[in-house]
């Protein structure tokens, strides 16, 4: 499917495809995981919880939706996503708590996007999982007014 994408705000350096997105939060709490997953046509966010059964770690899907391919790339680069490959937010010092992520996309026809950090994060972080969340939110409001 092809996009149109606007080069206004990132030059030559934009998504124009997603394949897939993994990124994995950890904390003292537990772990999640956000994952895209390409159906050709569109896009299924999935969101994870990790829990420990039998000694092993075991995700469990707890919540899934459908969202348009354009849309997702649109938001990919309003987040400036792109910018984040090589990104290591080392721990800042004094903080003795706080989150860790690891993100990993592959975009572009095979374009790998890697980056990851504890309690430091890349431009457009926490515009990014706050959209996911806000996907994810939209398709539990629809269902309860059904």
């Amino acid at each position: 499917m092809k996009c149109k994408v606007l080069l206004k705000f990132f030059g030559s350096k934009k998504i124009a495809s997603v394949e897939s997105v993994t990124l994995t939060l950890r904390g003292m709490r537990g772990s999640t995981v956000y994952e895209i997953v390409n159906d050709t046509e569109q896009l299924e966010l999935r969101f994870y919880r990790e829990f420990y059964s039998n000694g092993e770690s075991v995700l469990k899907l707890e919540n899934s939706t459908v969202v348009d391919t354009c849309v997702f790339i649109e938001f990919m680069n309003t987040c400036g996503v792109i910018r984040w490959d090589g990104f290591h937010g080392k721990h800042p010092r004094n903080v003795k708590d706080g989150i860790m992520f690891s993100f990993t996309a592959i975009v572009n026809t095979g374009q790998t996007i890697r980056a990851d950090g504890s309690e430091n994060f890349p431009k457009g972080y926490r515009e990014f999982v706050r959209g996911l969340n806000n996907m994810l939110e939209k398709t539990n409001a629809k269902e309860t007014n059904e």
